[in-house]
C-alpha cells in the first residue's frame, strides 16, 4: 500500500487526520485497490463494533474492558508503535476481527435481540395416546432444557404421522430455526401463521424472529406487522418493532 501504514488508515478512518495528511491519504486512495480494500475493511470492522455497543447499558463495562485491554498490552506507549509493525498486515485485521467477532458472541451485556425474544416453553398433550404422550414428554424435557436437536429428532417422526397437528408443526419449527435450519424451520412456521391454529400469530412471531437471525430487519418488521391487535402477543411484537427502528 505504498507509505500507508495501518496507524494511517485507522487515523483517516477515525479522522484523526490534519487537512494535509488527508489530502495525501485520499489522493492515493483513489487509484490504490489495495488501500480502499483495506479502509472499507476496517470502517466495516469499526461499524459492526459500533452497531452492537452503541445503545448498551453496559457501554462503561465495555469501555472499561477495552481500557484493561490497553494496559495490559500497550502500558508504555513508546512500545506501543513498535508492537503495532511486528504484526503483518493481514495478521493485524485477521486479530482485529476475531477480537470483534468474540467479544459479541461472549460479552454478557450484549446479548442480541434474538436471544432476547426468542425464549419459549414447550406444552405437553394430555389428550393424546400412551405412546405419543411419552415422546412428547422427551421432546417436550429437551426443548425447554435448550437440547433443540433432540426435540426436533422426536417431533419429527411425530409430525409425519399427524401432518394436520398445528401443535407439532410449530415446535419442530422453532427447534429447526433454533439448529440453524432457519429455512425450513420459517417454512413450518409459516403454514402455521397462515393458517387458523391458535398458534397463528405465535408462529408469525417466530417467522419474524426467523428473519431476525438472518438479519433480515425488513422481513421481521414486515412480519412483526401482520399481528394485529387483538393478538396476545401484540405488545411484544410492537416492542421488539420500536427497537429495530
Amino acid at each position: 500500500m505504498d507509505k500507508f501504514s495501518e496507524k494511517d488508515i485507522v487515523n483517516y478512518v477515525d479522522g484523526e487526520m490534519d487537512s494535509a495528511e488527508r489530502n495525501t491519504f485520499e489522493a492515493q486512495l483513489l487509484h490504490n485497490q489495495e488501500l480502499q480494500k483495506e479502509v472499507a475493511l476496517y470502517r466495516n470492522i469499526k461499524a459492526t463494533l459500533q452497531s452492537h455497543v452503541a445503545d448498551n447499558r453496559a457501554d462503561a463495562q465495555f469501555k472499561n474492558h477495552l481500557a484493561s485491554l490497553n494496559k495490559q498490552y500497550f502500558n508504555k506507549q513508546e512500545h506501543a508503535s513498535a508492537k503495532m509493525r511486528s504484526l503483518p498486515w493481514n495478521k493485524l485485521w485477521y486479530v482485529a476481527a476475531i477480537l470483534v467477532v468474540g467479544l459479541l458472541v461472549w460479552a454478557p451485556w450484549n446479548k442480541n435481540l434474538y436471544q432476547q425474544y426468542s425464549n419459549t416453553q414447550m406444552v405437553s398433550f394430555a389428550e393424546r395416546g400412551a405412546n405419543d404422550r411419552s415422546e412428547l414428554q422427551k421432546a417436550t424435557d429437551a426443548f425447554n432444557s435448550g437440547d433443540f436437536k433432540k426435540a426436533k429428532e422426536i417431533l419429527m417422526p411425530l409430525l409425519n404421522n399427524d401432518q394436520q397437528n398445528d401443535v407439532l408443526r410449530y415446535y419442530l419449527g422453532i427447534s429447526q430455526v433454533e439448529t440453524n435450519e432457519v429455512k425450513i424451520g420459517r417454512i413450518n412456521l409459516s403454514k402455521v401463521a397462515l393458517g387458523y391454529s391458535l398458534l397463528k400469530y405465535d408462529a408469525t412471531f417466530y417467522v419474524a424472529l426467523s428473519y431476525l437471525k438472518e438479519k433480515n430487519e425488513s422481513a421481521c418488521k414486515e412480519w412483526l406487522h401482520k399481528i394485529p391487535s387483538s393478538a396476545s402477543n401484540y405488545n411484544k411484537a410492537q416492542e421488539l418493532l420500536k427497537k429495530l427502528n
